[in-house]
């Protein structure tokens, strides 16, 4: 696990391992933001990681106060996950002057599909600073990205709807036939963001699925009462599992892992059944999970 912590509102990236998945063993900070005057020298925030058969490839936000305060993508490299090296070229991915991530650019997420990386990240433009959208990019590379010129999913129209003040932290998965989203959302008043689930067959075309949202927050006086978001989801052997960053508003922010959810269905996309719900509370704000089951996955 990579995940996201800070102090002063000073972001790095950690690491931890576990033999099951629910009792963790931290190994320190393993990205830090840069030397003075670096474009990633404020802060450096998940992200996604992906093992490419020699070694750890990872897309990560970074910011600083002058060039980049809305944010921009670094790539890095890792033989063990634990030894980062920064690409001499960062930022790979900046704002654009007149697009929808003018303002804001944040959280991407890599998969690679045959010959072609696709990147999903968070976005704000001017014409709406305070609406996230999820917007998509494609490279060969991993490194030269081509955007897509519109978002591949919005918010709501519907005003009362979970979901109508933004959509943001997407975290895919392709199955082989589909590829699956799950992201995070939130209403008008901006203070419970709750988790949905999108289905697509090119990873531009979104379907949001009818049981949106898919996780909410916990039981009054619970860990994650105030808000669930940041998802991270992998699978292991017949079952998915969903890692997301969870707070109440007397503890902050913690990761909590959710198996299924109960009642999780969608045709499009072939989920296993589950009935089992697990609250896990760690000490840290989001993370990323990455399950290798054999070295020619990536």
């Amino acid at each position: 696990m990579w995940y996201q912590g800070g102090v002063s509102g000073v972001s790095r990236i950690g690491y931890a391992t576990s033999t099951d998945g629910m009792n963790w063993v931290k190994h320190g900070v393993v990205l830090s933001p840069g030397v003075k005057g670096a474009w990633d020298n404020s802060s450096v925030a998940l992200g996604s990681v992906t093992w490419n058969g020699t070694a750890y490839l990872m897309w990560y936000t970074g910011s600083n106060g002058t060039a980049y305060p809305g944010g921009a993508v670094g790539f890095a490299v890792s033989t063990d996950g634990l030894n980062w090296v920064k690409y001499s070229g960062n930022p790979v991915l900046v704002p654009s002057a007149l697009g929808n991530d003018q303002r804001y650019l944040a959280t991407p997420y890599v998969v690679r599909l045959n010959l072609t990386y696709n990147m999903w990240y968070s976005g704000k433009s001017a014409a709406a600073p305070n609406i996230n959208k999820i917007l998509y990019a494609t490279s060969f590379d991993g490194i030269k990205w081509t955007k897509w010129p519109s978002p591949v999913l919005a918010p709501s129209a519907d005003p009362t709807a979970w979901d109508a003040n933004g959509v943001y932290s997407p975290d895919v998965f392709w199955t082989g036939r589909v590829f699956g989203l799950w992201y995070s959302g939130i209403n008008q008043t901006a203070l419970v963001p709750r988790i949905g689930f999108a289905t697509s067959p090119d990873g531009a075309s979104w379907n949001q699925s009818s049981s949106n949202p898919i996780l909410i927050p916990g039981p009054p006086g619970s860990w994650d009462s105030a808000g669930v978001e940041q998802p991270s989801t992998v699978q292991v052997g017949n079952n998915y599992m969903m890692y997301y960053d969870g707070y109440s508003n007397v503890q902050g922010q913690r990761i909590g892992l959710a198996l299924g959810p109960q009642g999780f269905s969608v045709a499009e996309f072939p989920a296993p059944t589950f009935d089992i719900f697990l609250g896990l509370i760690a000490c840290a704000a989001i993370c990323l999970v990455y399950y290798h089951r054999s070295p020619k996955r990536s």
